[in-house]
């Protein structure tokens, strides 16, 4: 994407100029505030989970608390998906590619530990596609779950 930045807000543009979006610094702001707030949440939700020592009280090096936990899917990954849902004239700047990475990773591990407290509630260890849904719901992604639930019956069709 084209960008132009002012002294208070970066200009977004479609190439071919027919759509602009303004982005503050306030927004920006919050933004990475919100970001960094959801990283922290989830670094600790999974470092407690992870740092709980298993039956016979010792622990070992999978299950050692870690504050550093962080997952990117791979850049080529996301700018192929990019290319799939953008219009062909639209430029994704580095920035905005490792973003958007970024993101998707975040969302990947709270997606995840939201379906593990989902299944541990069933009294399970293992997660599968209903704890997914169920945290979905719980997330308040409800409009995505007929779109999955859509998909797994594709999956269980092909299998």
């Amino acid at each position: 994407m084209a960008e132009e930045t002012t002294s208070s807000s970066a200009v977004v543009a479609d190439t071919n100029k027919s759509d602009t979006y303004k982005v503050t610094d306030e927004q920006r702001a919050e933004v990475t505030a919100a970001s960094s707030k959801l990283s922290a949440e989830i670094a600790s939700i999974t470092s407690s989970k992870q740092g709980a020592p298993n039956e016979n009280n010792s622990t070992t090096a999978a299950n050692k608390p870690n504050a550093n936990v962080e997952f990117e899917p791979p850049m080529a990954c996301i700018r192929r998906l990019l290319k799939q849902v953008l219009p062909k004239s639209t430029n994704v700047s580095k920035d905005s590619l490792a973003t958007i990475s970024r993101a998707s990773g975040i969302f990947v591990l709270y997606l995840t530990a939201c379906a593990n407290d989902v299944a541990r509630e069933g009294r399970r260890t293992t997660i599968v596609a209903k704890d997914v849904m169920g945290a979905l719901k719980e997330l308040e992604f409800e409009e995505f779950v007929p779109l999955m639930e859509k998909f797994l019956g594709e999956l269980v069709m092909v299998s």
